[in-house]
């Protein structure tokens, strides 16, 4: 009888143990599941923008690919270790590379789009395809109720971590192609993990699916180690792009390239989520216009608050000013601030901006600076990306616009970029002005070829009297005010122009349809 306990008690403990290791198995695939899904979403968004178009059509098709595993593995009947760890293997030897093979189709082809649902529904269906056979396999062990709550339970926290695991560290310490072979890294260990469980189960088999894991293992490995290389020495290639500086953030991949020109000059180009931003053969045309019109305009110029600029070229032009007493910066990516003050090409195009001791610099977002601005400013410069997304339509809104009446002083002045110019619509435009307008500004729209700016104050200003104060590379006094007479076909684009909010984000989708 004693005998009997025991051989019972070791029985139970190997139960046991097998629906532990089972559990933190659904923990990891649901955790992998939604880093999967993130990475095809933030990876798609970065290359075609529209993020949530992006983020709606990956987590619809891949939640509907589950659905289509799920289905199909009523049709597995016998052998559901085997089954398992065969699915963990090729979900680890298709889902690591996922990233590496958007990259290529999107540099190498034009069907981006299919190759991304094509990976969407693989990876879905073999996750869905999972979830069903471990909760067979515990409900060996289990009640059915018990075990669909304790499977059910760890797939949630496992989509909890995920979640949070990929914004906050994942993404910023590897990038989007190493994360998604660290990801199949992980598969593979839940794999390995599980052969050495059911290795009786598996019997002959045992040392087959070891070689096999092993290999797969070697491929994700070498991918994790080098995928980025790869995929930028490919686009180096196919653009005769050469990257200067690569960074991977929580808010944004910051991409600094250099080409050369016909006679061999090099040119650098900086890139936010693939979003041009600058060239250095002509950045200081922009940057000149958006800075010495409102500094021309204001009558004051003591305190100014810059919102973006992280690259330093806004505070160079304004450093050109005697009587400014400081600056604030608020720019949302440390890291953008980090790389212009310290890279050799930014020191030399900022002319070290950001070293002046007349500088303080807050990495806020902001809107939420400016529903906290302590004392109004003088000048306001809005150096920001085109409104592409939701969190950037949000600072060109009725809201934004009012929040921004607390941060200028009634004497002072803002000056902001608009989307450029179209040669048959420029309703973004004109709808930016309208949402100035609304929000209680007397806006001024100016152009510099096909480069439009809003200089707004809560009076109206002068702009034929405006005279350049500081000596410049490009504008000059008579540029400065031909600047503010448009041209007829982009006026008689202005009527009904949609005003931007918070509940509708007009702006980002006309920005969008105009790209």
């Amino acid at each position: 009888m004693h005998r009997f306990h025991l051989i019972l008690e070791h029985i139970m403990s190997q139960e046991a143990r097998q629906t532990r290791i089972l559990l933190f198995s659904i923990l990891i695939i649901a955790t992998n599941g939604v880093i999967y899904e993130l990475l095809i979403a933030g990876y798609s968004s970065y290359l075609l923008g529209d993020s949530i178009t992006q983020f709606s059509l990956t987590i619809g098709v891949f939640l509907s690919a589950m659905g289509l595993g799920s289905w199909l593995t009523q049709f597995v009947n016998r052998h559901l270790e085997r089954r398992f760890i065969e699915v963990e293997l090729l979900l680890a030897f298709l889902g690591g590379p996922a990233v590496l093979l958007l990259a290529y189709s999107h540099i190498y082809t034009r069907v981006y789009q299919w190759v991304m649902f094509a990976v969407i529904i693989v990876l879905g269906a073999l996750i869905g395809f999972e979830i069903p056979l471990v909760t067979r396999m515990v409900q060996r062990h289990e009640s059915l109720k018990k075990a669909l709550a304790d499977v059910l339970s760890f797939d949630y926290l496992g989509a909890l971590f995920g979640s949070i695991l990929f914004p906050m560290v994942l993404l910023p310490k590897m990038g989007f192609s190493r994360t998604s072979f660290f990801i199949g890294l992980l598969n593979l260990g839940v794999a390995f993990l599980n052969i050495w469980l059911f290795r009786k189960v598996l019997q002959k088999s045992t040392k087959l699916f070891l070689g096999v894991a092993a290999a797969i293992g070697a491929i994700l490995l070498g991918g994790f180690l080098f995928s980025t290389g790869w995929i930028e020495s490919a686009r180096e290639k196919a653009t005769a792009q050469t990257n200067v500086y690569l960074a991977h953030t929580p808010y944004q991949t910051i991409r600094f390239i250099k080409e050369k020109q016909s006679d061999g000059a090099p040119i650098y180009r900086l890139y936010l989520n693939r979003e041009h931003q600058f060239s250095s053969n002509d950045e200081h045309i922009y940057h000149e216009a958006l800075v010495h019109p409102a500094m021309s305009a204001a009558k004051q110029k003591r305190r100014i608050l810059v919102l973006g600029g992280g690259d330093g070229l806004v505070l160079r032009e304004l450093w050109r000013y005697k009587g400014i007493k400081e600056v604030f910066l608020v720019d949302l990516d440390p890291a953008m601030t980090q790389f212009a003050r310290s890279h050799a090409i930014m020191k030399q195009l900022n002319k070290r901006s950001l070293e002046d001791p007349r500088l303080r610099i807050l990495h806020q977002d902001a809107y939420q600076y400016l529903k906290r601005c302590p004392k109004p400013f003088d000048v306001v410069i809005i150096d920001l990306p085109i409104p592409s997304n939701v969190a950037l339509s949000k600072l060109y809104t009725v809201s934004f616009y009012r929040a921004l009446r607390r941060c200028v002083a009634p004497h002072g002045v803002f000056s902001t970029e608009a989307a450029n110019l179209d040669p048959t619509e420029n309703k973004p435009f004109w709808s930016l002005v309208a949402t100035q307008k609304k929000a209680g500004w007397q806006p001024h729209p100016y152009a510099e070829g096909t480069m439009a700016f809003v200089l707004s104050a809560r009076h109206n200003i002068q702009t034929q009297k405006l005279q350049l104060q500081v000596q410049a590379r490009h504008l000059h006094t008579p540029l400065l005010r031909l600047a503010f007479h448009l041209p007829k076909d982009v006026q008689g684009t202005r009527e009904h122009a949609p005003i931007n909010t918070l509940d509708t984000h007009k702006l980002m989708y006309l920005t969008l349809e105009q790209k």
